[in-house]
């Protein structure tokens, strides 16, 4: 490793002629520690830099060796601020003669949908409507009221317990979509604004890590339903999905009786994976953290850099890794997660007792887990499941997606990722332009000759459980006659 402008080194000198770089010299640099990418046809080597990047090493080191260029301009917003802080990375450029992406890669394509993003954000589509965002919030935090007073005015019974919660149901599903909106930078024009808001959101009315959330979030973004990148199709053992179906056939395992998945899906799969797998995940990883941090001295940015302009914001600003004025932003998370546990059982132990209250919680969060998983998953589970293709981005994000029908009702109801497509071609795009934006995307489809899919919302669900089904059946045939 080494060459101009290492990480530590500082930039090459002005004007100094670059050293240019052929694919088949950058390919090679994708390991653990030896990492390059490329960024408008510059080279980088991150290898040194990747632990400490904000987002996380997993989320930079899955472009190693590739064009990053629309996942650059996908997770930032200010690109100027970031631009400058990517010079000490900088080791050379693409030689003249070569594409500006590697592999079978459609470079019209390419140039079309860097063109559109052009004209969206000329359209002014990345801005945010204030008030559509305060309604929201505003609702979230009149149905938690509301709850509360339905307990107080009319007693702790069945009924008045059971409208309690499916009001709280409702609250936390729509919490969900607020604070991935503030993840991904889509509602204030101040990156610090919106993490200090999601934080809020995703800490007092929800009890999780904002931090765990988005580190888990936008790796699904950089690489959708890839394997080992992409943690929401890394299931394995548990379910097969995709192109693992066979493989596990063919190499006879049977951990599980995978023909019937879709069958437990329904015991597993909704019931538990916010009651259980969320909240085990986002505890170990904030401890992890914690951890890690202690161990290495080195800390992530604060909100002010941890999403400047984006999570993949690559070099944190002078000083701050010095400073000790700040909490750790695992430990923030902790006490924002910490707060809505007081608050709910504070408000509901008096009603309940202790037992009544964790019961109250346990109902809560496994209905909020039915839609969070219903919801999120109708938009990807039916598409191509697969190991790493390196297709482009805009290739590689409609591969993985689709829509479902647009109403009032629906967008509501599913925090508009019935507009996945759009969602995952423009992450910072505010949720409430996504329909002006979809024609748009639609003809870019209809001119490259790709699919844009659109269902009926229970197809959608429906699809959910045959798709389990097919890769069941497939991963059978496959253990039977290999």
């Amino acid at each position: 490793m080494g060459g101009v402008g290492e990480p530590g080194r500082g930039p090459a000198q002005p004007r100094a002629p670059l050293p240019t770089f052929r694919w088949e010299q950058i390919r090679p640099h994708n390991l653990p520690g030896d990492k390059w990418l490329v960024i408008e046809r510059r080279v980088y080597d991150i290898s040194r830099w990747a632990q400490r990047h904000p987002g996380g090493s997993r989320l930079i080191g899955h472009h190693g060796a590739e064009d990053a260029t629309d996942a650059f301009h996908a997770f930032h917003q200010d690109l100027s601020f970031v631009r400058k802080f990517l010079q000490p990375l900088l080791i050379g450029e693409l030689a003249p003669e070569e594409p500006s992406q590697d592999g079978p890669q459609n470079a019209q394509l390419v140039e079309d949908f860097r063109a559109l993003r052009q004209a969206v954000k000329d359209m002014k589509m990345f801005e945010a409507k204030p008030a559509f965002f305060a309604l929201l919030l505003g609702h979230i935090l009149a149905m938690e009221v509301l709850a509360w007073l339905t307990i107080y005015l009319l007693g702790p019974g069945w009924v008045p317990s059971t409208i309690a919660a499916l009001i709280l149901v409702i609250s936390q599903a729509q919490s969900w979509y607020l604070q991935h909106d503030l993840g991904h930078m889509s509602v204030f024009r101040k990156s610090q604004w919106n993490h200090v808001a999601q934080q809020f959101v995703m800490g007092q009315l929800k009890g999780f890590s904002a931090h765990w959330w988005n580190f888990r979030h936008f790796r699904h973004h950089a690489k959708p339903n890839i394997f080992y990148k992409d943690p929401d199709v890394t299931v394995a053992p548990v379910f097969l999905l995709g192109e693992l179906s066979i493989e596990y056939g063919k190499k006879k395992r049977r951990y599980l009786p995978y023909n019937c998945q879709h069958l437990y899906f329904f015991l597993i799969g909704p019931p538990l994976l916010v009651l259980v797998n969320f909240e085990v995940e986002n505890l170990a990883y904030v401890l992890m953290y914690m951890r890690w941090t202690a161990q290495s001295g080195v800390r992530t940015c604060p909100p002010e850099a941890h999403q400047a302009e984006g999570w993949m914001t690559l070099v944190p600003p002078p000083g701050y890794l010095e400073s000790s004025a700040l909490l750790h932003p695992p430990l923030q998370d902790l006490l924002w997660a910490a707060s809505f546990y007081a608050r709910f059982f504070l408000s509901y132990i008096p009603f309940y007792g202790v037992p009544g209250a964790l019961l109250l919680f346990v109902a809560v969060r496994v209905l909020e887990s039915h839609w969070f998983v219903w919801i999120t998953q109708m938009n990807h589970i039916p598409k191509e499941i697969g190991h790493e293709k390196h297709r482009d981005w805009a290739s590689s994000q409609l591969a993985a997606t689709c829509n479902v029908e647009h109403s009032l009702f629906i967008d509501w109801f599913s925090g508009h990722l019935n507009f996945q497509i759009e969602h995952h071609l423009f992450p910072t795009m505010p949720r409430h332009n996504y329909h002006r934006v979809a024609p748009l995307v639609k003809a870019l489809c209809t001119k490259h000759g790709l699919s844009y899919e659109v269902k009926p919302f229970l197809t959608a669900l429906v699809d959910i459980i045959r798709s389990l089904k097919k890769s069941g059946d497939i991963w059978l045939e496959a253990y039977l006659h290999q």
